[in-house]
């Protein structure tokens, strides 16, 4: 369970945002932090709770509106005092280990289309909508950023081996490859990251490529920084990143604290393929990735529709500031 929980109620007030995120998320601290100072009432919970440690009910009325409360222990939400949902990091619901594998197969389907409830209230502003993160996908995502006039590197998904390697000579000898997913894993018990990596000429034409599909792309040879732009209701907050020496050049989230961050100015035409990017893909908030080249050029690598940016001191306060605008006014501009 989160170790606020129940946090941000004050004086009895019915909490009017919902936070979702998992217990030890310290990005979300602050923009907690900020609430509570202002005395906006807020209740944080995790998926994992519900539905052992937490309660749901929900009542259709005549007028076709859902009333009800989700709570536990005391605290919780008025489904009809509901005014803004951050959707950050939750994890997946937990169930009793008396249950059997068939039954929390089937007791998970139940609660995740009980949650729904919550994206049929009315009036209620999302940060985001679970259907809008999880449609952000690689191939989503980057054909919506090419539709808005952004630049992407040219890009191939394939499981064919002789497809990566006309791809590769038609890119000049110089691809990556990344993971179409999220980057953690977990191998006999440990946890690691896929980093984008270099893939040479002998290894194009590899049979395992063949097992799965793959991400490649051309690789940014001329690359001067790179740059993560965090986009809350439309204000973009740009940070530079100057990796450090060694493999944290090709990807920067290897060794990120090591890195220096300054403040970054956007183009006008970034700025704006950003905010229509954003509308093609129904986010309120995302984390971007561009890499810029030795030419001025912004090429769009990622989006992260709940990437993180706590740990770059110089945009940390105005976004902490930005999102908690966002939750207390519960609607965009």
């Amino acid at each position: 369970m989160s170790p606020n929980y129940g946090q941000g109620t004050r004086g009895g007030a019915s909490p009017r945002v919902l936070v979702v995120t998992y217990a030890l998320d310290p990005t979300a601290d602050f923009v907690l932090r900020e609430l509570g100072a202002r005395g906006v009432p807020f209740w944080r919970t995790d998926l994992a709770d519900f539905p052992t440690h937490t309660t749901l009910h929900a009542e259709l009325q005549p007028d076709g509106q859902w009333a009800g409360a989700w709570h536990g222990r005391g605290r919780g939400i008025d489904l009809s005092e509901l005014r803004a949902v951050w959707w950050r990091k939750p994890t997946g619901h937990e169930f009793a280990e008396t249950m059997s594998a068939p039954e929390r197969r089937f007791a998970a389907t139940q609660a995740k289309q009980a949650m729904t409830v919550l994206g049929a209230l009315p009036g209620v502003l999302w940060v985001n909508r679970p259907q809008a993160n999880a449609d952000c996908t690689k191939p989503v995502q980057l054909a919506a950023a090419v539709e808005s006039g952004l630049h992407v590197p040219e890009t191939l998904i394939t499981n064919d081996p002789d497809a990566v390697e006309a791809f590769g000579q038609r890119c000049g000898g110089r691809i990556i490859t990344k993971v179409l997913g999220g980057i953690v894993h977990t191998e006999d018990g440990k946890r690691g990251q896929l980093y984008s990596r270099r893939v040479p000429p002998e290894q194009w034409n590899d049979p395992r490529i063949a097992l799965t599909a793959h991400l490649f792309q051309r690789e940014i040879v001329n690359k001067a920084y790179e740059v993560r732009v965090t986009v809350v209701d439309g204000r973009l907050f740009p940070a530079a990143i100057h990796a450090s020496a060694g493999a944290a050049l090709l990807d920067w989230r290897q060794h990120s604290r090591e890195h220096t961050y300054e403040l970054a100015t956007l183009p006008r035409h970034v700025q704006d393929g950003i905010r229509a990017m954003m509308r093609r893909l129904g986010l309120t908030f995302a984390a971007l990735d561009f890499i810029v080249d030795t030419q001025g050029a912004h090429h769009l690598v990622d989006v992260n529709a709940g990437g993180q940016w706590a740990w770059i001191d110089v945009t940390r306060e105005a976004i902490t500031h930005a999102i908690a605008d966002l939750l207390q006014k519960g609607h965009t501009t």
